[in-house]
């Protein structure tokens, strides 16, 4: 069987960047599996991308190839690469921190740079549309085998890959301490990076209530008791909860309504948050 192939953009559907994309790849072998992960990234958010990755890859059948193109230098010196997981995943995308959280949870075993003439030929006079004409041709030539993984260029040290800053994620002196390192953005829920396996170290259960404080930067914007619970069902809706969610993280919600935007918290480095009696 070939292999699966999983498209994650920040291009929305809004004009005509998938279509051409899958055209190019169709066109090699219109017998590939082209899956469309999502094309809702935000803007130029690598950050986001490689959360979603992390997110999404492992339950996907092993050898998928994973297309990740949230690309703000396309056409400057930044590397196209090739990444194959530790578990056996692929992905190819640029070298801009979209392996951060992959190369961080699942490993990396080895990552090449793209030869330079991998690439769609009727399109070397422009260089502002990569996903096109080098990650969606490549990745089509590899699942269709024309070409193996070990033909795409030269290996290069795996630590040399760009990453993004590290979170803080820590437990001292009876306080557990993380960071907001995603959001639900349909449903305003904001996700840390404290396992809950912490927490149930620590002596917490699922019926307990939790000291919550968020910062942004040293700002304090959030600081409540919130009632530890399995699912954001459990509490009563328009009421906030801590629960936990589907990757085994401690997250915060609204049952019904948006945290994110009731109490305006967004993700990232600047967002740190504690967790006390």
């Amino acid at each position: 069987m070939k292999p699966l192939i999983v498209l994650i953009t920040d291009w929305t559907y809004k004009e005509g960047a998938i279509m051409s994309m899958k055209g190019v790849m169709k066109t090699i072998d219109p017998t590939l599996d082209i899956t469309d992960g999502t094309h809702e990234i935000p803007q130029y958010d690598i950050w986001s991308a490689s959360y979603r990755l992390h997110q999404s890859m492992r339950f996907w059948p092993k050898g998928t190839i994973f297309i990740t193109v949230v690309d703000p230098g396309v056409g400057t010196p930044r590397k196209g690469v090739a990444a194959l997981t530790r578990d056996g995943y692929v992905i190819i995308c640029p070298d801009n921190g979209t392996l951060t959280h992959i190369a961080k949870d699942q490993g990396i075993a080895e990552v090449r740079q793209l030869h330079a003439h991998l690439r769609l030929p009727s399109t070397k006079g422009t260089s502002i549309f990569h996903g096109r004409d080098i990650f969606g041709y490549v990745g089509a030539k590899v699942a269709s085998g024309e070409l193996t993984f070990a033909q795409l260029g030269e290996t290069f040290d795996k630590n040399d890959i760009v990453s993004l800053p590290d979170l803080t994620l820590g437990n001292e002196n009876d306080l557990i301490f993380g960071q907001l390192e995603i959001d639900d953005p349909n449903f305003g829920n904001v996700w840390s990076n404290i396992p809950i396996q912490w927490l149930y170290d620590a002596g917490y259960t699922l019926e307990d209530d939790i000291r919550v404080t968020i910062r942004h930067k040293d700002d304090v914007v959030f600081d409540q008791v919130l009632p530890l619970r399995s699912s954001f069902g459990s509490v009563a809706i328009g009421s906030p909860v801590a629960y936990v969610n589907e990757l085994m993280v401690v997250a915060f919600a609204i049952c019904q309504g948006s945290f994110a935007k009731t109490y305006q918290i967004r993700y990232g480095i600047d967002w740190k948050v504690e967790i006390k009696r």
